[in-house]
């Protein structure tokens, strides 16, 4: 799925989820059969609100029981703030019980682009060859260097990010220091809107030296160590090749550097939790699904082209951007709350298909085949339905 497809669904996704009932203006405006019974009363059973709708088998003075949820029209002044509570549930010490709240918004991330400039991404993508050769080209064919293809590559994708997709910029190795060297620190912190400032530090550096991966993995960890933002941490590696710069190898790739640099991939996401996205640019870049695996990705997304460059860079804020949210209230019982994507599919609570929430009882991020759904666009709406004491939130919120 393109970036702005993703961008437009996260920000609907946004929009529409509530914690509560319904969203006012996402709903069907319609009775929804299957939610709380009601005990008549002045609404019939309905709703105690703003809708116009009596609750269905109730009447103005009778004690019928009802069976719908209404959704009110918004009030006056077209505002969508407003609350409402079932004439049927019980006395709750719980304020946000029966009530709705709107505007939750996705979870902001940090994403840290670690990005190799040793000397062969001045060499063509799609072949790996020079293309220069003694201050002349190498051949007639077209070339495509990698370092700027990454430039406009990256460019494009900064545009397009979501805001909640906060980025940052390491490169190794460190530009004007020895082949080797990786220094502490990074070019461009996370945070929001950094586009520009990543945009600059590119444009100021060009390709040289080795490809010291192991370091720049161990020097990327440690400054997530020092962000204390309370966000998801997502490291992106982009590199044309196999690590070299193991002390005593210098710029020879051997089983040991390799192993080395996915060691320091796997400790960062079993010790720190930081996952780490792989990309391969040029043909050359050798099969790097190992440090993928390490890095609990699965895979790494190979890049011989430009527009291939490009995708893969797409693809992978859109995994880290589309599945994790926050609420605005936390429930008074977080075990008693339903959880739903486009009102009819209920999700169950399943930290490997399903939802999980966070023990802040805010956050709530969706696992397997739902958050699949988010970011392909299969899933349109997000809500929440905060249950009263002995009201079990419904199977669906809609017919």
């Amino acid at each position: 799925m393109k970036a702005s497809t993703t961008t437009n669904t996260i920000a609907s996704i946004a929009t529409c989820m509530l914690a509560g009932a319904l969203f006012l203006q996402c709903g069907p405006t319609d009775p929804i059969p299957g939610g709380l019974q009601a005990n008549g009363g002045n609404a019939g059973g309905g709703i105690t609100g703003t809708s116009p709708t009596a609750g269905a088998g109730g009447s103005t003075a009778g004690n019928g029981s009802g069976g719908y949820i209404i959704v009110p029209p918004p009030p006056a002044g077209g505002s969508t703030a407003s609350s409402f509570k079932y004439d049927a549930a019980p006395a709750s010490p719980d304020a946000n019980c029966g009530t709705q709240t709107q505007n939750p918004t996705p979870q902001s991330v940090d994403l840290l682009l670690v990005l190799d400039r040793s000397g062969s991404m001045a060499d063509d993508i799609a072949t790996d060859n020079a293309c220069t050769t003694g201050g002349g080209r190498r051949d007639a064919a077209p070339c495509s260097p990698k370092w700027p293809a990454m430039t406009d590559s990256l460019n494009q994708v900064l545009k397009s990010s979501p805001a909640q997709v906060q980025w940052g910029l390491k490169f190794f190795g460190t530009p004007n220091k020895q082949a080797c060297t990786v220094d502490s620190g990074v070019e461009v912190a996370v945070g929001p809107n950094t586009a520009a400032k990543i945009q600059t530090a590119m444009g100021n550096t060009s390709p040289a030296d080795n490809t010291p991966t192991m370091a720049a993995i161990n020097a990327a960890v440690t400054y997530f160590g020092t962000v204390k933002d309370g966000l998801g941490h997502y490291i992106l590696l982009a590199t044309d090749g196999l690590p070299n710069c193991d002390p005593g190898t210098s710029g020879t790739v051997t089983d040991t550097s390799i192993q080395d640099a996915t060691n320091a991939i796997g400790v960062a996401y079993t010790t720190a939790g930081i996952k780490t996205y792989v990309v391969g640019i040029g043909s050359s870049a050798g099969n790097l699904d190992n440090f993928a695996q390490a890095g609990g990705t699965g895979n790494y997304f190979p890049a011989n082209s430009p527009d291939q460059l490009t995708a893969a860079l797409g693809s992978i804020v859109v995994a880290v951007a589309s599945c994790t949210f926050k609420m605005t209230k936390a429930p008074d019982d977080p075990s008693n709350i339903g959880v739903y994507l486009d009102q009819n599919t209920k999700v169950p609570r399943d930290a490997s298909d399903g939802y999980s929430l966070a023990s802040d009882n805010l956050t709530i991020t969706f696992n397997g085949s739902y958050c699949d759904g988010l970011k392909n666009g299969t899933y349109q709406v997000m809500q929440v339905f905060f249950g009263c004491p002995g009201m079990a939130p419904p199977d669906q919120i809609s017919r």
